[in-house]
């Protein structure tokens, strides 16, 4: 392939010169060293270099030179000999003779590169520059898909330099990170290391100087050494690990990433080279950081930043920073930490200005006007122009929310202003001029600083706070720091439609809020009446049928309460909904699991802060007994409610990271009683009673009624508590934190769940516990693998789609996530380990001996038997059943299964005949119709219907055993594939029968012999030499009892595999018999699956056909019976497609068959060394995963 040329000033270092042809002095042809029949020492040093520097050129190539001129010029290269050769030629036909003529060198030169190059642009087709370069992301992901055997979907994110340290030997490679998998890659002298990893396995990531350890759920330690970007290949290792987890909590089954589709096609400056998906999750990241910080929705996604100043008027004075834009908002951030910030909502921006006088033209300054506050001045804008062409697009752009009138179903209730002012009692005199002090302060602080959303926001603001927030001005406080005026402001009339949607729609979460609303914060008179009580019921109604995920926990009615004592009952609704999706993630479901989460969190932080306190606390066994109800209540239910509500107030401002600090120095302040502690009990108590003596002096009514002793005062615990930890108990610790402890607790989830199934099916399984919480890992990983291949689509930006807060305000933008089944859902344990067909067959064939057999499908087969309401998946119950009777070491049981495998209708005539072509290949829909229509015809309840015959031209009873061995390597078998031979699924149909009235349920055994069916067949010495018409001519009808012939349908047959009664029951002649067609197909299995042959068997084979040969001339069939869909019948008889007759018949012929106590008798003492050997899956498990770890197939 000719190539622009290029200059190599080191041609010959790793390479030779290849001889091919006729020579030229201008011309040389070079093979890279390590390729073709040269596998020397220099080849392996080439190779190793080549993957550690992740080169890997093309091995052949030209190149060009003139005699004097030291500098060569690469001008085609190629994969094979024979592309270069044909390169070559055209060189030679072409070129060689005209350079020979010229005079000098620079001639010759300039013409081979201008005629290469006009080569090139004629024959190459227009295509990408990044693609057509070698070292492009686009061809690195490629690479990556194909030497880790990843599907198309599995996208590259990036890679990495690094070394892999096992058996202490540092292996050079790069790290590939990926949506999904962590891979590793090194070829050294001729060795490949190849390493895949899931994050869903990862327990423990950490990071020491330039190396990274991660600890998997095996126990397995890997470590990495990076010398190059280490802080950011963490921190993505940290990113994607985060979203592993979270997907796994929240929806297991949904895409791992949903990327921006406005990143690539907005307005942007100065964009990353780097990989557009890198860039998708770096914006994800800073999008998540700025709504964080500035409390903002979670359907916001930062646009962009811009370095500027801002004035601040309360100072004269500029203060520099950053402003952030996003779809709804413009932010202001100031470099020094916490020293202003500032939110503007688009929506309320009046202009946007130049301003340009004589002192100032090159300062670069804009003046923004808003409804809700003076003019904004901002300066020393690097790029002015374009950050008023990105405001002037957002705000075209920006839609003004608009109530919309909705029906009312219910007239009979209205909102509930905050119950403060429903308060009957007087306040105290102190305290109400208390109360007027600490307005008139806050009042002031307005003045100077702003009001509402766009207020300047610094370290007064906070000192206020801590101080406490008057009862008049919380809710405005409340919802402006939390940010749930923005969703409430966005979304006019949503709170009215949920409370009458909730009100006529029942949820069983409704029993529980009605059992929990006298026990909201009963000390309060405000819920000592109907009309508090009736408004905390609408709220957590309202929120419940909104959020289903979550729908009612215990402590939200405490919370909600106190948001009521304050708030109206919508702006209460709006706090619980901020509270629930964002300030405290996961904390409010059936399993707590963001609470346990910061109990995780807050473990560590004591190890760190108060380590001597830790290791008390952790013989106690304490941690988590103190931290939870103080983290779901935010303190209500261990302080009292006044000194709680400062608690409140801090938490609204700061976040979360409030909790930890006062739970810190709460912790401090008793260490040395806690320390001289004998048991929980006791320490338990020192807690409690020093929690319940925190007191808040602006509260003397409340505080009388508690007669109790005052142990601290609330403004000192907080004021203390940010002394202490304010610079070292960071949000971004806290995240951090988070992150470590989220991996180690759906871990134990899956470990108490796992648990569980195992404690529900004792003494109902084949398997050691051991093996069983192996299979469920298993399965789970299997079904976590086949998630991502079927989420492989496009979709759109969710801002964070495992959190469902956005669906919660806009169902027309976000696609709903609150009805998505994950950890949370309340749903049976044994459903999350469902099993479909295609995770069926993973397990059959990498688990079982059973994948030996090639002739049939045994997989598919087993899964319809055990899928006894035909719902298309088994539950682990029925997956362990066909797994433990394939495993185990009982003999007659593996015999019995294989056995009922190929009877009818499992494995019916039209399989048979079909051969290699599977049933459905190639049909239309009306094909599809029709076969619908014969399954149908075939479990019509018709009388007295006969089966015409299936003739068995390859069934000779002198054919030589021999012939039905397992087919050696250069062979194929005997017996064709008959239900893989398009990788669809082949069986006709398994239709059950309708159960009748009075029938207990749809598993119970149908017996179908009433049909009045009649079987026929042909009856000869050589079935290979006689038609079906011949057979039916010559004999005449022989009866049979009934049981022998007795014919099941599809639930009979599960019967016999479900049923434990049979289990070492003698009388295998219950099980329906078998034809000659289905048993010779059975004896190709049996010795597919066996590995080998031998004289026995070869006897056993013989004995049973002359079996099947004296039955049919010593018994007489039923005329009530059919046994298979195999049958033979008389020649003027045309059945349907299935093998039953269309008309009656009054004539029946005997036919070759033979019972399963015959098959079981004759062959159980030959296989008993094969059979009776017991299967340990955990074996069988640990090298599947191991494979996969080391990307083998």
């Amino acid at each position: 392939m000719w190539i622009r040329p290029k200059e190599s000033l080191l041609p010959l270092a790793l390479w030779v010169n290849e001889p091919i042809g006729p020579t030229s002095k201008y011309f040389v042809v070079q093979r890279r060293r390590g390729h073709g029949q040269s596998r020397g020492l220099s080849s392996l040093l080439v190779g190793t270099l080549d993957s550690v520097f992740d080169t890997r050129p093309a091995p052949f190539r030209i190149l060009h030179q003139t005699p004097s001129s030291e500098v060569y010029y690469e001008i085609a290269s190629a994969l094979t000999e024979d592309d270069i050769k044909r390169d070559w030629e055209w060189l030679a036909n072409n070129l060689f003779k005209v350079l020979n003529e010229m005079e000098t060198d620079e001639e010759i030169t300039n013409f081979t590169l201008c005629k290469i190059q006009s080569l090139v642009a004629h024959n190459s087709t227009p295509v990408d520059e990044e693609v057509s370069d070698p070292n492009s992301f686009q061809v690195v992901a490629s690479k990556f898909r194909e030497r880790f055997n990843m599907p198309e979907d599995e996208r590259l994110v990036n890679y990495y330099s690094c070394n892999y340290t096992k058996n202490r030997l540092p292996r050079q490679g790069h790290i590939y990170l990926s949506l999904n998998h962590l891979c590793f890659y090194s070829y050294i002298f001729g060795k490949e290391t190849k390493l895949v990893l899931s994050y869903t396995e990862m327990i423990d990531i950490s990071r020491a100087a330039n190396s990274i350890y991660m600890r998997t759920q095996n126990g397995t330690e890997y470590t990495f050494g990076l010398l190059f970007s280490p802080s950011e290949t963490y921190n993505l290792l940290e990113q994607l690990s985060k979203m592993a987890m979270q997907k796994m909590i929240q929806d297991p089954e949904s895409p791992m990433f949903d990327h921006d589709p406005v990143l690539s096609r907005k307005l942007s400056k100065n964009v990353s080279k780097k990989s557009f998906l890198l860039r998708d999750l770096t914006a994800r990241q800073h999008s998540d950081e700025y709504r964080m910080f500035f409390r903002l929705p979670l359907s916001e996604v930062l646009d962009g930043t811009i370095k500027a100043n801002l004035w601040t008027p309360y100072n004269k004075k500029y203060v520099s920073g950053c402003i952030y834009l996003s779809q709804n908002f413009l932010c202001f951030r100031s470099d020094i930490k916490r020293l202003v910030s500032i939110v503007i909502c688009l929506r309320n921006i009046r202009s946007v200005e130049k301003k340009d006088d004589s002192l100032s033209r090159f300062e670069n300054q804009i003046v923004i006007s808003t409804t809700d506050t003076s003019a904004l001045q901002f300066s020393q804008i690097i790029d002015r122009e374009f950050l008023l062409n990105k405001i002037s697009e957002l705000l075209s752009k920006t839609k003004i929310p608009i109530h919309i009138d909705r029906p009312k179903y219910d007239k009979g209730w209205t909102k509930v202003q905050a119950l403060i002012n429903l308060r009957q009692e007087e306040d105290d005199v102190d305290m109400a001029a208390k109360q007027k002090r600490m307005i008139g302060k806050w009042e002031e602080h307005f003045r100077e600083f702003g009001r509402g959303i766009s207020m300047f926001r610094t370290w007064d603001v906070a000192n206020l706070v801590l101080q406490g927030i008057p009862d008049r001005l919380r809710e405005e406080v409340w919802l402006t720091f939390s940010g749930a005026i923005h969703d409430r402001d966005m979304h006019p009339g949503m709170y009215e439609d949920l409370v009458e949607k909730s009100m006529i729609k029942y949820t069983p979460a409704h029993d529980e809020i009605e059992r929990d609303l006298h026990r909201s914060l009963p000390e309060h008179p405000a819920f000592h009446t109907d009309e508090g009580i009736d408004a905390l019921r609408r709220v957590l109604q309202a929120y419940a049928y909104r959020n289903p995920q979550i729908g009612y926990c215990q402590a939200m009615n405490i919370v909600s309460s106190v948001f009521l004592v304050f708030c109206d009952e919508e702006n209460a609704f709006w706090l619980l909904a901020r509270l629930c999706e964002t300030l405290l993630p996961d904390y409010y479901n059936d399993k707590v699991v963001g609470a346990q989460i910061d109990q995780g969190v807050l473990n560590e932080l004591i190890s760190e802060y108060l380590p001597n306190l830790f290791e008390r606390l952790d013989q106690l066994g304490m941690i988590k007994m103190i931290s939870l109800s103080w983290f779901l209540t935010i303190f209500l239910s261990v302080m009292p409610y006044e000194s709680a509500l400062n608690v409140i107030d801090c938490f609204f401002y700061d976040g979360a990271r409030v909790i930890f600090m006062i739970a810190l120095k709460v912790l401090e302040w008793n260490e040395e009683g806690m320390l001289s502690c004998h048991d929980d009990g006791e320490a338990m108590q020192i807690l409690s009673i020093f929690l319940s003596g925190i007191y808040n002096p602006e509260y003397p009514v409340y505080t009388k009624n508690y007669g109790r002793h005052k142990t601290q005062k609330i403004e000192t615990l907080i004021e203390n508590a940010y002394k202490t930890y304010e610079d070292t108990i960071t949000a971004q610790k806290i995240e951090e934190l988070r992150n470590k402890h989220r991996r180690k607790i759906v871990h134990q989830f899956e470990q108490d769940t796992e648990t569980s199934i195992i404690r529900q099916l004792r003494g109902k399984s084949y398997f050691t516990q051991d093996e069983l919480r192996l299979l469920l890992s298993f399965i789970r990983e299997e079904k976590l693998r086949n998630s991502r291949k079927s989420t492989a689509k496009p979709s759109t930006f969710q801002g964070e789609p495992v959190t469902p807060v956005e669906s919660l305000f806009d169902d027309d933008i976000f696609k709903d996530p609150l009805t998505r089944r994950g950890l949370d859902v309340r749903e049976p344990r044994l459903e999350m380990y469902n099993v479909d067909l295609e995770i069926f067959k993973t397990l059959f064939t990498e688990l079982t001996v059973w994948k030996r057999c090639q002739g049939v499908d045994l997989a598919e087969k087993l899964f319809q038997l055990l899928d006894r309401r035909s719902l298309g998946f088994l539950d682990f119950e029925q997956v362990i059943l066909g797994l433990g009777l394939i495993c185990c070491g009982r003999t007659v049981e593996k015999l019995r299964l294989l056995y009922i495998l190929h009877l009818p209708p499992l494995l019916p005539k039209a399989e048979i005949e079909m051969g290699h072509q599977t049933i459905f290949s190639g049909r239309t829909k009306d094909d599809m119709a029709e076969v619908a229509a014969e399954a149908e015809y075939f479990f019509s309840e018709a009388t007295t219907e006969d089966a015409f015959p299936l003739t068995d031209t390859a069934f000779d009873l002198h054919t030589p055993p021999m012939d039905l061995l397992v087919p050696t390597d250069k062979s194929t078998s005997v017996t064709p594939n008959l239900s893989v031979g398009s990788g669809v699924r082949t069986s006709v149909f398994y239709v059950d029968l309708p159960t009748a009235d009075g029938c207990k349920s749809i598993d119970t055994v149908s017996d179908i012999s009433d049909l009045g069916l009649r079987d026929k067949e042909s009856n000869c010495d050589d079935f290979s030499h006689l038609s079906s018409q011949d057979g039916a001519a010559a004999y005449p009808q022989i009866s049979m009892p009934s049981s022998l012939g007795e014919t099941r349908s599809l639930n009979s047959l599960r019967h016999f595999v479900v049923d434990q009664s049979w289990e070492l029951s003698p009388e295998g002649h219950v099980v329906p018999n078998m034809l000659q067609t289905n048993f010779l197909i059975l004896w190709t299995s049996l010795l597919e699956i066996l590995g080998h042959t031998n004289d026995f068997l070869r006897h056993s084979y013989e004995q049973l056909i002359a079996q099947g040969h004296q039955q049919r001339n010593s018994t007489k069939m039923s005329g009530t019976s059919l046994t298979s869909l195999t049958q033979m019948a008389m020649p003027d008889d045309e059945g349907d497609p299935n093998g039953n007759p269309s008309s009656p018949s009054s004539t029946a012929v005997p036919r070759w068959n033979i019972s399963f106590k015959q098959f079981s008798d004759a062959v159980t003492k030959y296989v008993e060394n094969d059979m009776s050997r017991r299967v340990g899956i955990r074996d069988e498990i640990e090298r599947v995963q191991k494979n996969r770890r080391k990307c083998k197939v």
